[in-house]
């Protein structure tokens, strides 16, 4: 299971969860909530407005007094245990609030709006011309207050250009540096603008906006699908995997076309009509296509008979296609396109399926009672027997000592491959649980065959439960917890002693622009050389005068760890090494020391190809490389999507040496990981013009195993600059005990043990080991392997490499115990290079 489709997962039954208990635990709702509008002066708002949710949406406006009402009643609390409004106003900053039955639902809150900033544009299409009517659309990341939930929350406003293409927009909170926007008409493409400086969007001193966006226009995909006999078929359902794109219809000569599309390196492209062999393929949109041909076979009847596991029959379990046709599988879920409108199981658990391809596809079972299977379905098959077992279970945590019910308690969950191994592979975030609560286990893909829990309670040891495996079910745990001793103070990172004194009680400076002013509105963060626990301690900005101090949550959030200091404003940028900051600005008198004078961002145009291709549509990213005296790593991020001839620009790029990569297909379809191209130096104030890739010679091979039968495509290739020594290519492994503590409250005790450990001979040796890998795969390039056993590296440079071919589902080089792989070495001169047929050793 990817993470990000686990995490979803997760919360998704994390919050059906809280709907159940909440109607058992709720706080008090009054019969409404009155909420008044006002500025920062407290006069009322009387042009706000808005929309709250109990239960549904319902739009607002507020009254003359800048005030609106929600009902609350009985039947709303049944289906809702929440509510939650947002409300809008001209010159202000939008404010959105989401309150819980704990804390208490107020009968009456104030809203107090922040002043917004104008900001405006012209829209232009490629020859320069304005565009009238285009959306832009805006996400904002609103504000809250005390006792409401916090962001990740983000509320939309939109405006459209006039007849000359002009938009403009006064709902930019004040302190914002960058603006998020999107850009949408119809025959456009959905244009996304990231982290554009507000400088260039505010007015000039007459109120005129001149930044300019272009807009480009949509590109068309078409084709036409037949029958094994050449013969046209009308009403073939194809559906392009854009989360926008409507299915479309095959006409009387078999031709569709898709208007409007966006450039795309790999987009699922699915085909459905009754009584024919579904079909998912993976296509690319180019400025320049040649009609696509389809040909349709006549499908193959499959049935599928789903029981739980005493093979009594089970109804309304969903069905969906998770692969096709050699096909990784979709986070889309194939299932309306492949099954029609049926896809749950009947009365007698069966689903037949009159449209299965007579090829290798991989089916996927779930309902939320019970653990996800995926079932691989061979070419002859007809009926498939399907088992699914039950997918809670029960936690009852007691006092080791007195046998009663421990009330509250954290579980962080982990999901191991193998049983008997004790290698971990993946972990769910920590969660609240109460007394004789049923944890629910998943197993999205059978990449999970057993679970284990770790438990959290205030003033307890954590303490793990036994393992539960596959097949288990209904599992009731016992779990007795100690009490824990009494709290020691904090272990020194260099030292190993004890820390009774604040690092430092005050801290801050003045920042500069690179022209010498203050920079007023600068956005300072910290970025630690250790992992933290819980969200990290939130930006602060500087005053008008340029001035900040760190504010607690970010000294408790350094604690006894290395650190650096990470500016940004709209005029530029600075990093700080944080054992530099301590001495030159740790001192009750801040405005003695040095002021901090930022660089001037940076700005790279280009294109990026493979050998004679430009990539359209491609995704890239652009990462900071920190320099090697920097004890942490603060996070400069830029990402990109090519555009016609596989144009990029990337703006207010930290100077210095930025890592390019570029997307490529991981196991499923919605899914990539970031494979490295080249890095390029990019310096204050200029733009580095480049031209990613072109430079080398493609890689080629395939492998085998001998006697056995694998799946190839559960493998990836994975190739990096020959190191020294190939055993740096693995990643040594931290102890368990020295993983980040995730029920710590204090990030400061989040990595105390490992800190401490850091200090001994085997921690510096892990450390080193640590390093040298990081370095060693610091340019990994990686391919999935094909069903029949081949891969394909394009556009490698002149060089020596390493080869590792692994089962391993991610970037790692790291080969599991017992599995098949392969690990050697070879050189690209100036011809293609085949390594012929390797065969893998366990």
């Amino acid at each position: 299971m990817s993470a990000p489709r686990l995490i979803a997962t997760a919360a998704l039954l994390l919050l059906s969860a809280s709907f159940l208990s909440a109607q058992e635990t709720r706080g008090r709702f009054p019969e409404k909530m009155t909420v008044t509008v006002v500025d920062e002066n407290g006069k009322p708002i009387t042009h706000a407005n808005g929309f709250h949710r109990f239960g549904q949406y319902v739009n607002f406006n507020v009254n003359e007094k800048g005030i609106f009402e929600i009902p609350m009643n009985e039947e709303k609390l049944k289906q809702w245990s929440t509510t939650d409004f947002t409300v809008k106003a001209e010159g202000y900053g939008p404010f959105s609030a989401h309150f819980k039955e704990d804390p208490i639902i107020p009968e009456t809150f104030t809203v107090v709006l922040k002043p917004a900033q104008k900001i405006g544009g012209i829209v232009v299409d490629d020859d320069e011309n304005p565009v009238e009517g285009v959306v832009v659309n805006f996400s904002i990341y609103f504000e809250t207050s005390y006792k409401v939930e916090s962001p990740p929350f983000v509320t939309t406003v939109e405006t459209k250009t006039d007849t000359e293409g002009k938009w403009s927009f006064f709902q930019l909170p004040a302190i914002a540096q960058e603006a998020q926007f999107a850009l949408q008409k119809e025959g456009y493409l959905r244009t996304f603008m990231g982290n554009i400086p507000v400088a260039r969007l505010n007015p000039d001193a007459e109120g005129q906006y001149h930044e300019k966006i272009v807009i480009e226009r949509g590109y068309v995909f078409s084709g036409k699908v037949i029958d094994e006999t050449g013969t046209p078929i009308e009403g073939v359902t194809l559906q392009l995997g854009a989360y926008d794109a409507k299915p479309v219809t095959s006409d009387k000569e078999g031709n569709f076309r898709f208007e409007n599309c966006q450039l795309t390196d790999r987009m699922l492209l699915t085909a459905f009509a009754p009584g024919k062999a579904s079909q998912a393929l993976l296509v690319e949109i180019r400025s320049e296509n040649e009609p696509l041909e389809i040909v349709m076979k006549p499908g193959r009847k499959l049935t599928f008979n789903v029981t739980d596991s005493a093979g009594k029959p089970l109804k309304d379990i969903w069905v969906t296609v998770a692969g096709i046709d050699g096909l990784p599988g979709s986070h889309l879920r194939m299932a309306t396109q492949f099954l029609g409108k049926n896809n749950k199981t009947d009365n007698d658990g069966r689903l037949v399926w009159n449209e299965g391809p007579d090829t290798f596809c991989d089916i996927v079972f779930f309902e939320q009672k019970y653990l996800e299977v995926q079932v691989r379905v061979e070419p002859g098959q007809e009926t498939i027997p399907i088992k699914l077992y039950r997918s809670t279970v029960k936690l009852n945590v007691l006092d080791a000592d007195t046998g009663e019910a421990i009330p509250s308690f954290l579980v962080v969950t982990n999901m191991y491959a193998n049983p008997n191994d004790d290698r971990i592979a993946a972990r769910m975030s920590p969660q609240t649980n109460t007394a004789g609560a049923e944890m629910r286990i998943f197993n999205d893909g059978n990449q999970f065959h057993a679970w284990q829990f770790d438990i959290q309670a205030s003033g307890y040891e954590t303490t793990s439960s036994r393992k539960v495996v596959l097949g288990e079910e209904d599992a009731v745990l016992d779990i007795r917890m100690k009490k824990a001793p009494a709290s020691a103070t904090t272990v020194s990172a260099t030292a190993g002693a004890p820390s009774e004194t604040p690092l430092f009680p005050l801290s801050g400076g003045t920042i500069l622009t690179p022209d010498g002013v203050p920079a007023d509105n600068a956005t300072i963060e910290i970025a630690v050389a250790e992992s933290i626990c819980g969200p990290a301690a939130k930006p602060i900005h500087s005053d008008d005068k340029g001035k900040f101090v760190l504010s607690d949550d970010q000294h408790r959030m350094i604690g006894p760890q290395e650190f650096v200091v990470k500016i940004t404003h709209a005029s530029g940028a600075a990093v700080i090494d944080g054992n530099v900051f301590r001495r030159k600005h740790d001192r009750e008198d801040n405005a003695q020391a040095e002021p901090i004078r930022l660089l001037k961002w940076g700005r790279i145009e280009g294109t990026i190809q493979v050998g004679d291709r430009k990539l359209e549509g491609t995704g890239v990213a652009f990462r900071w490389r920190k320099p090697d005296t920097l004890p942490a790593t603060p996070g400069f991020y830029h990402y990109a999507t090519t555009k016609k001839e596989g144009r990029f620009t990337v703006e207010q790029v930290m100077p210095g040496t930025v890592k390019v990569t570029r997307s490529v297909p991981a196991r499923g379809l919605g899914s990539s990981w970031s494979a490295y191209c080249e890095t390029v130096e990019v310096k204050p104030g200029e733009t580095t013009v480049c031209a990613i890739g072109g430079k080398g010679k493609a890689v080629s091979g395939s492998v085998t195993v001998p006697e056995t039968t694998v799946d190839f495509r559960q493998y990836t290739a994975r190739i990096v600059p020959k190191p020294d020594d190939l055993a740096d290519l693995v990643s040594p492994d931290l102890p368990k005990e020295y993983w980040s503590d995730p029920f710590a409250d204090d990030p400061t005790t989040c990595n105390v043990a490992r800190l401490a450990w850091y200090a001994t001979d085997e921690g510096k040796e892990y450390k080193r080991r640590a390093e040298r890998n990081s370095k060693a795969t610091g340019q990994l390039r990686f391919t999935v392997l094909n069903r029949d056993g081949t891969f394909r590296f394009d556009d490698i440079p002149a060089g020596d490499y390493a080869l590792v071919i692994s089962v391993t589902d991610n970037c790692a080089m790291g080969i599991e115990a017992g599995e098949w792989h392969w690990q050697s070495t070879f050189t690209v001169g100036d011809q293609p290079v085949d390594l012929g047929s390797l065969t893998m050793k366990r």
